[in-house]
């Protein structure tokens, strides 16, 4: 009689499980798993400096798994338009049209506005006098400024940018990362040495509309926040400025909402104020940044009003997965290592392929469906390490079994 299905996978999963686990509990596979780890500390620390290796560094520096979630998954695509926000294209324009963009704005009752845009030093006096005049009659304006941290590890903290400084707030827009990388993180927060907390410039937009929202993200003061990237620019309601001052639209999309003034441009040649995002189209050797900075601002405020944090899995989480996946790899390797060593070199590298490949697209995965960060880098380095440190192992395990009767279950030639 034939045996049903179920049984026979059921055969195949035990007969796969025992590949895996025959070895599991030998002290050679324990200590050949700690020697994985010793050799990963070890060659962290050679101070190597081999020039022939930059371009690939450079090529990798600003490459993270997670921008697969974006390119190949397209994370973000069912993402609706964030209702509470609109952004109001400033273009290129003068100060004495951007008092007029102020003061329209404030006219169909935002509850927050915040310019994006800063102002180093004096223009003319009549526009000067207008901007000036717009910037300080509106309490509900936040506007923009520069953070320059200096001195020994930044503790001291100057401002630039923020010529008027007749607005009833301000935040900083600068983000503190490599203007050629992509914008990942960000600081809701900077604190100086006197202890003094200065608000970014979406904090500042957020404590003004949404103080239980604000109470969250002030938990994070002193950390770096990733930005869980959910739209792109056609996920916001955006107006033109001409159409807002002749009034070629609806009241309603600006009454009650966050006003971000900022500039947009869909032209993807024009890179002005534009930033590299994981959203970026190509997520590797990127040429062109893809977002502008007012887009990148609106991703952090609809991340921190939704709640919708990316959550990172702790350090010591991802350490103790990747002891138990080389423990359970190095008991596989080691089964075929001294049972069936004519298919040794072919079964592993099958495996590690296959490993990689798994892992990496659980990686995406939890980042792409729950927002979870699984770092699985070391998991990874693990299963391809544990190959090549089996013979490592070997010679040390069959040298000690000579010299002091080391018991081992390795023996000199076995193979």
């Amino acid at each position: 009689m034939k045996k049903p299905l179920h049984k026979h996978i059921g055969h195949g999963a035990k007969k796969v499980g025992r590949h895996f686990t025959k070895y599991l509990y030998e002290r050679d596979t324990i200590f050949a798993t700690i020697w994985v780890f010793i050799f990963i500390v070890g060659l962290s620390n050679i101070p190597l400096n081999l020039y022939v290796l930059n371009p690939l560094k450079m090529g990798l520096k600003d490459f993270d798994y997670t921008d697969l979630a974006y390119a190949e998954l397209k994370k973000g695509k069912n993402s609706k338009i964030d209702s509470n926000i609109v952004i109001i294209n400033i273009g290129h324009a003068d100060r004495e049209l951007l008092s007029m963009i102020i003061d329209k704005t404030a006219e169909n009752n935002p509850k927050v506005m915040a310019l994006d845009a800063v102002f180093y030093e004096p223009g003319d006096s009549q526009p000067d006098s207008l901007l000036s005049a717009s910037l300080g009659k509106h309490k509900n304006l936040i506007a923009a400024t520069k953070l320059i941290p200096s001195g020994k590890d930044g503790d001291t903290i100057s401002t630039s940018g923020d010529y008027f400084k007749n607005a009833a707030a301000y935040g900083y827009v600068n983000f503190f990362s490599d203007e050629l990388a992509s914008l990942r993180y960000y600081d809701p927060f900077i604190k100086d040495y006197k202890g003094k907390v200065y608000n970014s410039f979406t904090s500042a937009i957020v404590q003004a509309y949404d103080s239980v929202a604000f109470n969250e993200i002030k938990k994070k003061v002193g950390k770096q926040v990733q930005i869980n990237y959910e739209r792109t620019v056609d996920k916001y309601q955006v107006i033109e400025y001409e159409n807002l001052l002749t009034g070629s639209f609806e009241r309603k999309a600006i009454a009650g909402k966050i006003a971000l003034l900022g500039y947009i441009n869909r032209d993807p040649t024009d890179i002005l104020d534009k930033k590299f995002t994981p959203m970026n189209e190509r997520f590797a050797g990127k040429s062109r940044p893809d977002m502008n900075g007012i887009v990148a601002h609106a991703n952090i405020i609809s991340m921190v009003l939704g709640n919708n944090y990316i959550k990172k899995v702790p350090s010591w989480v991802n350490l103790l997965i990747s002891i138990a996946v080389c423990w359970l790899f190095m008991s596989f390797f080691i089964r075929y290592y001294l049972e069936n060593h004519i298919w040794f070199h072919l079964v592993a590298k099958v495996i590690q392929v296959a490993a990689v490949l798994l892992f990496a697209y659980l990686g995406i995965y939890c980042f792409d469906e729950f927002n979870i960060k699984l770092d699985m880098k070391l998991s990874l380095i693990v299963i391809i390490m544990a190959v090549d440190v089996i013979y490592f192992y070997e010679a040390w395990a069959v040298w000690m079994h000579k010299k002091f009767h080391y018991n081992t279950i390795f023996k000199p030639h076995h193979h």
